[in-house]
């Protein structure tokens, strides 16, 4: 009974708001509701909701309203982590303009597989279907985020340091296939050591064979950590290669990463300029020119 009602109360304005646009300027917010702070990997929020809230005092209420239902009914270990993150969405400082972050398809699925021996019918305007997929667009599950590496006190290896610089000898060494300003939005790391970074190309500089369209992109990698770290919510230089046939652009420890900044846009600049040079006289069967190679 309790869950049958909190689940419909929790769907009601999510399937009716789906595609809503707000007229109002969407921006960031501090998390403190004590309950979704506890269950939720992150710390800001964004406003409006999908609901239209305005502010996290408004939110709160409906989230105080359905808490005891979801903590009575005790029939999925993830009702939590649904119920906040519909009141309070995820947001990426630098990316508030997006549409509102939901919560998975899978997730809903899963709750609705745990509950279903404790509910006697599933509502049926609380679509799962209509959620999106995580390999198709941009979601949230628990599964979703990465905790932080917890600090040591001895470090014998800086890998990060002992890389060379990012200048245009390491871009052109590498002969990577794509290169591209690209901003993290989540970040997903699979069980069979598969890490899926979603986000945007803000700057398409150079493509492969593989098409990258303005906007969401996905990039594969199979290693355990990059230099530097990827953070969602920050925007960094990506240049890797790419796999053809499965169409996936790949990051891997030789690819080019660099935090973006003022500077970064006039490297890349450079660096182009010069490739599109040595690309003409190579077109012209010449020997490159020295000059050129000294500026390098």
């Amino acid at each position: 009974m309790y869950s049958v009602r909190l689940l419909g109360l929790l769907a009601m304005g999510l399937f009716a708001a789906d595609g809503f646009r707000f007229s109002f300027q969407p921006k960031c917010g501090k998390i403190t509701n004590p309950l979704c702070s506890r269950v939720l990997p992150y710390n800001l929020t964004r406003f409006p909701n999908i609901f239209g809230h305005q502010s996290e005092f408004i939110a709160n209420r409906a989230i105080q309203l359905f808490s005891p239902l979801v903590k009575q009914a005790n029939c999925s270990k993830h009702a939590e982590f649904f119920l906040c993150s519909f009141y309070l969405p995820i947001c990426l400082p630098g990316i508030e303009e997006e549409n509102v972050i939901r919560p998975c398809r899978s997730l809903c699925e899963r709750i609705k597989a745990d509950c279903s021996a404790v509910i006697q019918y599933w509502p049926s305007f609380v679509k799962c279907e209509e959620l999106p997929q995580f390999k198709d667009s941009v979601c949230i599950q628990p599964e979703s985020f990465i905790a932080e590496p917890k600090p040591t006190k001895i470090v014998n290896v800086a890998p990060c340091e002992s890389r060379p610089p990012a200048d245009y000898r390491f871009y052109a060494s590498g002969q990577y296939d794509y290169a591209m300003k690209f901003k993290v939005i989540l970040i997903e790391k699979r069980e069979n050591q598969e890490t899926i970074f979603h986000g945007k190309a803000a700057k398409v500089y150079k493509q492969g064979y593989v098409p990258i369209h303005k906007g969401r992109v996905e990039i594969w990698s199979y290693t355990n950590s990059t230099c530097p770290s990827l953070r969602a919510g920050r925007a960094f230089l990506i240049s890797g290669h790419e796999d053809v046939l499965r169409k996936k652009l790949l990051l891997s420890s030789t690819s080019l990463i660099e935090a973006w900044s003022g500077e970064t846009m006039r490297k890349v600049r450079k660096w182009l300029r010069i490739e599109s040079k040595l690309a003409m006289q190579k077109n012209r069967n010449s020997v490159p020119n020295k000059e050129i190679r000294e500026k390098l």
